[in-house]
């Protein structure tokens, strides 16, 4: 029983770590952290180099593009700089980096084929990006989903919805966009009023509200354009206005001009399709003045 025991001791004290290998250990864990903090700082100093680049004279783009560039310049390099720093962690502990450089590229090969859709997602990203579809800032409609591009990757692109909600797309499964941001857009007014209404004095009141909103609005930049009646559907007359706006700014410039052109007609005495006749400047509503007249 005493030589077991002893044969057991003497095999735990070989196993047991010497103190040269607690340092050695200790060396590469420091190493790594070393690397780690040169990353860091690495990633830093190339997203600054790359803002002041984007936003030096030389460099001759609009906010837009300026922002879109900027944003998957900092992608790449975030992906270079961490690629580096495991290869050389690797290193440190050992792993002889040419074999498994050599291993990669061949089992790349192999994993090429399950790998298209990684790759089909870069390589529109690169599309989207030089043949500028959308950027950063843009109001568009991706694949059916509307939102605002908040981020453009290598490999997805990210849109907020006007309700907080992000869509995540990959570059390669984007199908049809419709960018809102390109151009400048047209407000549409559409009011339907009663059939018994003046329609030239409709159309004026229409007319002097979206003129107020020009001079008012920097965002407001066309004529107006009076396009008269629209629609005639049974007791309803729609009568349309339009405007040209910046990009985007059509939607609150149609919903200011319904609340102006509402008030407008109710001081007016002008009633809308399906409500009950406002009151005349009067004070008595028209529906009643035509009762007692019969």
């Amino acid at each position: 029983m005493n030589t077991l025991w002893q044969h057991l001791h003497h095999e735990l004290d070989k196993r047991r770590p010497s103190i040269d290998d607690l340092l050695n250990a200790f060396g590469v864990i420091l190493e790594i952290l070393l690397f780690y903090l040169c990353a860091r700082v690495a990633i830093r100093i190339c997203c600054k180099a790359i803002q002041r680049l984007m936003r030096s004279s030389a460099v001759r783009f609009d906010t837009r593009r300026r922002d879109t560039l900027e944003s998957l310049l900092d992608n790449a390099a975030r992906y270079v700089i961490y690629f580096i720093f495991i290869l050389a962690s690797l290193r440190t502990l050992g792993v002889h980096i040419a074999a498994l450089l050599a291993g990669a590229g061949i089992a790349g090969v192999a994993l090429g084929f399950g790998a298209q859709s990684l790759i089909r997602d870069v390589l529109t990203g690169f599309f989207i990006l030089f043949e500028d579809q959308y950027g950063v800032g843009d109001l568009v409609k991706i694949n059916g989903f509307t939102g605002t591009v908040v981020h453009i990757g290598l490999r997805t692109t990210r849109v907020k919805a006007w309700t907080g909600e992000i869509e995540i797309i990959p570059n390669g499964q984007v199908q049809q966009v419709t960018n809102y941001s390109k151009a400048n857009s047209t407000a549409i007014v559409d009011v339907g009023v009663d059939s018994r209404t003046d329609l030239d004095r409709a159309l004026q009141i229409m007319r002097q509200v979206l003129e107020e909103l020009k001079s008012e609005r920097d965002d407001v930049v066309g004529d107006v354009q009076v396009l008269g009646v629209q629609a005639l559907t049974g007791p309803e007359i729609r009568l349309r206005v339009a405007v040209e706006c910046l990009p985007s700014a059509h939607f609150a410039v149609e919903r200011i001009a319904r609340y102006r052109i509402k008030e407008r007609f109710d001081r007016e005495g002008i009633g809308l399709a399906g409500a009950a006749a406002p009151a005349t400047p009067g004070g008595e509503a028209s529906g009643k003045a035509g009762r007692a007249e019969v």
